[in-house]
């Protein structure tokens, strides 16, 4: 593996692979997310990716909720041996829970290598209650004036 020969892009879209060697070099060992968010918020996710491998090496992540891709920043860097990095991503949350998947590659040197895997699971925020009372008398008041609603 080179990792001093730095990638030209980061893997951005790389769709489903069909074997996943977990954690050779990568391991995200967290996910910071929201239990929640309310329809429409902005959901910033922190992936904490852990470099395995004895040296320095280049090291990528993408996202995706639902069929949605969201990229995560900065697009690599590179980790040093046993250090750990955060990757910030952010999505408007949908009108219903979501599971966020984040993946982590490193650089071969001429490709880059899906490594390992995580996800974590958002909830839809209930909105809250809306008032279910009764509204008797509204009064308007202009230039010290007070009428009811409609103002005659």
């Amino acid at each position: 593996m080179n990792g001093e020969t730095p990638p030209p892009a980061g893997p951005n879209v790389i769709g489903y692979l069909a074997a996943v060697a977990k954690g050779a070099y990568t391991d995200i060992v967290d996910i910071i997310a929201p239990s929640e968010a309310a329809y429409g918020d902005l959901v910033t996710i922190e992936a904490r990716v852990k470099n395995l491998y004895s040296t320095y090496i280049y090291v990528s992540t993408s996202g995706k909720f639902d069929n949605s891709i969201f990229y995560l920043y900065p697009e690599y860097y590179s980790v040093g041996a046993g250090e750990t990095y955060p990757f910030l991503g952010s999505f408007s949350m949908p009108n219903h829970d979501v599971r966020v998947y984040v993946w982590s590659y490193y650089w071969t040197g001429e490709e880059w290598f899906l490594d390992d895997e995580f996800y974590v699971d958002i909830a839809l925020a209930v909105p809250p209650e809306e008032f279910a009372g009764k509204i008797n008398r509204k009064e308007l008041e202009y230039d010290e004036s007070r009428d009811t609603i409609p103002v005659r």
